[in-house]
């Protein structure tokens, strides 16, 4: 898990926002991500200026530094905004709300690190190209009716942004906090 020095869970509710001590390495790390993010969108865009995208044998080459400035795009895009918290609604009690959730880290062998009456950290292994243990965090708030969840995610060098997990995990938190429970998990 990535370290959230004095996390204020309080502050984070109110702000929408994770709010804690960011060290230098954290600092450090954003501004990596965002000079990679940067530098392989304007070496694309400088080997766009040279291709001729009405050529047959540049069009290969045009769609392919397109594709890339889109993925930077995104990925700088989602390193921003990984400390903001997405809001999921529900209509069902907190409490069965909050078991629904730790059911789900259960389900995906998550390492659940914290319970409290407002908070819960799912950790779940990432088996991607990399060495080491990392993991993907989802940082899960409760307000009211509403939670508000965040991925973020820890490496051994960089804590590259969450880029489509995401997106997985939204469905899936809307998709256990909406349904009954003889719906859940099949």
């Amino acid at each position: 898990m990535r370290t959230l020095r004095n996390l204020d869970i309080n502050k984070s509710i109110e702000s929408r926002k994770l709010i804690f001590e960011e060290d230098w390495f954290d600092k450090f790390d954003n501004f990596t991500n965002y000079l990679i993010f940067i530098a392989l969108i304007t070496s694309s865009v400088l080997c766009l200026k040279e291709i001729n995208p009405l050529s047959s044998n540049d069009r290969v080459g045009y769609y392919l530094f397109s594709l890339v400035i889109v993925f930077c795009l995104y990925g700088f895009y989602c390193k921003f905004s990984e400390k903001h918290l997405k809001e999921i609604r529900f209509y069902i009690h907190r409490e069965e709300a909050k078991q629904k959730i730790l059911e789900y880290g259960k389900k995906y062998n998550c390492r659940i690190s914290k319970i409290s009456d407002n908070f819960v950290i799912l950790n779940e292994p990432i088996n991607d190209f990399s060495f080491g243990n990392q993991e993907k965090t989802i940082l899960v708030f409760f307000k009211n009716d509403t939670i508000l969840y965040t991925v973020i995610k820890e490496g051994i060098r960089l804590n590259a942004p969450v880029l489509f997990s995401q997106h997985f995990t939204r469905r899936d938190l809307k998709k256990i906090l909406q349904k009954n429970d003889s719906q859940q998990f099949h």
